[in-house]
């Protein structure tokens, strides 16, 4: 690069910077303000994130937003510089208001009635009816992906897992049992317990398999969005998410039960039982990534020359 194009390239820089630095300084003090009004739900969710392993993957999903974001940030600058010729029509700006203020109010009532899961949900809500009022709803169109990808962080309500961890549970058990009799292990199952010679398992909720299929949804969709080509191949990816899920989580249980017969129950607990988890997770990612890859090399091959 030319001494004279970088000093063209800086100058640049400095005029859109110069331009829009009131606009995005106002936005961050509302942004801030937002957070303030919705910081009673935040640190019991954070502690959620740090303590609960079912959710442990929130703490990424802000990251990972804010980078899907930046991917976006030619179309973002090039927006948000020429605003003036983008400008939406007077309803669809107070349309946005009216959403934002009705977020709030729901997120008021719904704190107020302890119903954690709907007053979380009003955050995404906000954040995206604020950002509709202030830039417009072609901005939220440009980062629409990254936005609704927060929806991840939120945890998922008890209620619904507890409906759904016994059928998983059940389901996993009955996947594994076969895999383990292959081995010559003889054993007897009811339900989700599973009966060896030398001791007694039983599949918990650790091992339901609903972890692994909420990071599974989480990545699936991650590398969803960073696969080319046509829409089929995303939505291979992420209807692939709960099937290596399970996979990874009948594993998990047949590796316990082979273990717990050589060497006795002890192998279904304490750290074995952790580093089978790390195991559960690293086999998903890696069947996503590999399964990532296979789809991208087809879209490469696709393209015309």
């Amino acid at each position: 690069m030319s001494v004279l194009s970088l000093k063209s390239f800086v100058s640049i820089e400095i005029k859109y910077m110069l331009l829009t630095s009131p606009l995005i300084i106002r936005f961050i003090i509302l942004f801030v303000l937002l957070l303030c009004a919705y910081y009673p739900i935040m640190p019991e969710l954070v502690n959620i994130w740090l303590e609960d392993s079912n959710n442990s993957h929130g703490l990424l999903v802000p990251l990972i937003a804010v980078f899907f974001a930046y991917q976006k940030r030619d179309d973002l600058k090039s927006y948000i510089a020429d605003m003036h010729n983008h400008r939406c029509k007077f309803w669809a700006t107070t349309f946005g208001l009216i959403v934002f203020s009705g977020s709030l109010l729901m997120y008021v009532l719904f704190y107020i009635g302890h119903i954690a899961f709907v007053s979380r949900l009003m955050f995404i809500l906000s954040l995206i009816s604020l950002v509709w009022y202030y830039f417009g709803v072609k901005l939220v169109k440009i980062i629409l992906f990254p936005l609704l990808f927060l929806l991840f962080m939120i945890p998922v309500p008890d209620s619904f897992i507890s409906h759904i961890t016994l059928p998983m549970k059940t389901f996993a058990t009955n996947l594994a049992v076969p895999l383990i009799k292959l081995f010559g292990v003889a054993l007897i199952q009811e339900g989700n317990i599973i009966h060896l010679t030398t001791c007694t398992l039983e599949v918990a909720e650790a091992c339901s398999g609903i972890r692994s299929l909420t990071s599974m949804l989480m990545l699936s969709f991650f590398f969803a969005h960073m696969t080319k080509g046509n829409s089929y191949r995303k939505i291979i990816l992420v209807l692939f998410a709960p099937v290596i899920a399970v996979i990874a989580n009948v594993l998990r249980i047949m590796g316990t039960g082979l273990l717990a017969n050589v060497y006795g129950e002890s192998v279904a607990r304490g750290y074995v039982h952790d580093i089978s988890g790390y195991l559960v997770f690293i086999f998903g990612f890696s069947g996503l990534f590999l399964l990532f890859k296979l789809l991208n090399v087809e879209s490469v091959q696709d393209e015309p020359e």
